[in-house]
């Protein structure tokens, strides 16, 4: 018998599809500073034609045992001699592990279901006793035709005071960017791009156009970028109905749209021969389907804190964001220093702060040093739920994914840089992730005062890299 496991829940692509971005970028900050800064000072003369290759693998591993991911990726740039630009990236990745299902621990064993395909081998068929994620098992029917497809439902069974998370799941992803960018005229630069990304559950489609000016003796430049996604979602086993209770039944209808436009309006100076500054302000605005489709929430009785049923989550299907970014890079001597801030705030009223600060370090001429440190603190949603209530009405929304919860979190690492020849370099990247939130709010019911309500994570993380430029 072939067991074809739920896919990958959404939100954990989300998360760690960010944190491999965040790394690339900053990984990729030095060059990409000396190459903003060489745009402005104008000191790429006539004839002047190279090719840069960019290759990253990152591990991304959380606490527990819960995800783990690895993610290759390439990017190839070719860069004309009339300042014309041409960028193609290739990304992989695989996750697997548990993640939190949104229910809360209890005193009590609990069970969940969720919905299975199975595949009869080439035997005359029988019953199958499938072992779940935590020790539980369920029996399932096979039938009698060797190579039918049936479908039912896997259980499994998470043991008193533990947090339930579903260890059932693995996914992979695969994606394709292209980004193009020219002067036109007295323009100087436009240019658009497009990405293409599939996974077992997901397809997401994007596409951005740019445009930037130079004045004040290239000293000041002014971009608009604007910026298009098309998702659409087709859940392991449909769609449930937002809160319709728990089943491993299949669910219809299969898939769900969602599209995000937005923009981007950027302005970079050049201070002084020391010190760029770059500051941005971003517009989102989402509509369409938002929901976990395999997120649910406890009902809890309103005396014991114990959990009566589990009911799949329901979000507002339009969402509106907007943030403020300022970054600055100052070289003094004897190190680079990068120091960035951001603002964001949302109509789901969340609102977060971040802060960021890299120094790098010379060791010699071929070897550098890079520690960084970043710090993050937001609000909560307002139809955040650790859990609902028995005999209380529904909220319209509600959610229990710890993402959008209040947490702090805080991140350090250090890059190592090797320059290996003039156009070549090595380097390596390791750090660690801390979060913390609220596991034990007040007025918890019943057992759940004792219980820690909090399901966010911590994680480590490595990643390696090469660069080759090359005429």
């Amino acid at each position: 018998m072939q067991l074809k496991s739920r896919p990958s829940r959404r939100r954990v692509r989300e998360s760690i599809t960010a944190l491999s971005a965040s790394l690339l970028a900053a990984t990729v900050s030095g060059h990409a500073q000396a190459q903003d800064s060489s745009s402005i000072n104008n000191d790429f003369g006539p004839g002047v034609n190279y090719t840069e290759f960019d290759s990253a693998l990152l591990v991304y591993q959380e606490s527990g045992s819960r995800v783990l991911a690895i993610e290759p990726a390439g990017t190839l740039t070719l860069h004309g001699s009339s300042g014309a630009q041409l960028g193609m990236e290739v990304v992989f990745d695989a996750v697997s592990g548990a993640t939190p299902n949104g229910a809360v621990p209890s005193n009590l064993t609990q069970t969940f279901m969720t919905p299975v395909k199975i595949v009869t081998p080439g035997t005359s068929g029988g019953s199958t006793t499938v072992t779940g994620s935590s020790g539980g098992s369920t029996v399932i029917t096979l039938p009698g035709t060797p190579g039918t497809v049936s479908y039912g439902t896997r259980s499994y069974t998470v043991a008193p005071n533990v947090l339930p998370v579903d260890k059932g799941f693995n996914d992979h992803r695969e994606g394709f960017n292209f980004s193009w960018s020219q002067p036109l005229g007295s323009i100087s630069a436009v240019g658009f791009g497009a990405g293409y990304s599939t996974e077992k559950d997901y397809r997401a489609i994007t596409g951005n156009a740019r445009i930037s000016q130079n004045f004040n003796t290239d000293n000041t430049t002014v971009s608009l970028a604007l910026n298009a996604e098309f998702d659409s979602s087709s859940p392991y086993g449909g769609v449930p109905t937002p809160f319709t209770p728990m089943s491993g039944d299949w669910k219809k209808p299969a898939g769900k749209d969602k599209t995000q436009l937005g923009f981007v309006l950027g302005l970079t100076e050049v201070m002084s021969r020391h010190w760029l500054m770059q500051l941005n302000y971003s517009f989102d605005t989402q509509s369409g389907y938002q929901n976990d489709p395999y997120r649910i929430l406890s009902v809890v009785g309103a005396i014991s804190g114990e959990p009566t049923a589990y009911l799949y989550e329901n979000r507002p299907n339009h969402r509106q964001s907007q943030s403020i970014y300022w970054d600055n890079k100052f070289d003094f001597g004897p190190s680079v220093t990068d120091l960035s801030f951001r603002y964001f705030t949302d109509d789901w009223g969340i609102s977060s702060k971040t802060a960021e600060l890299s120094e790098r370090f010379d060791l010699s001429r071929s070897m550098y040093i890079e520690p960084s440190a970043r710090w993050y603190q937001q609000s909560s949603a307002n139809f955040f739920h650790n859990y609902l209530v028995q005999g209380q009405a529904l909220p319209t929304f509600a959610t229990s994914d710890s993402r959008l919860e209040a947490f702090t979190s805080l991140t350090y690492g250090v890059k190592l840089g090797f320059n290996l020849t003039q156009r070549t370099e090595l380097y390596f990247r390791g750090g660690y992730y801390q979060q913390q939130g609220n596991g034990h709010p007040a007025g918890a019911i019943g057992q759940l005062a004792n219980q820690n309500l909090f399901s966010g994570t911590n994680a480590a993380f490595g990643f390696i890299g090469y660069t080759w430029d090359f005429h």
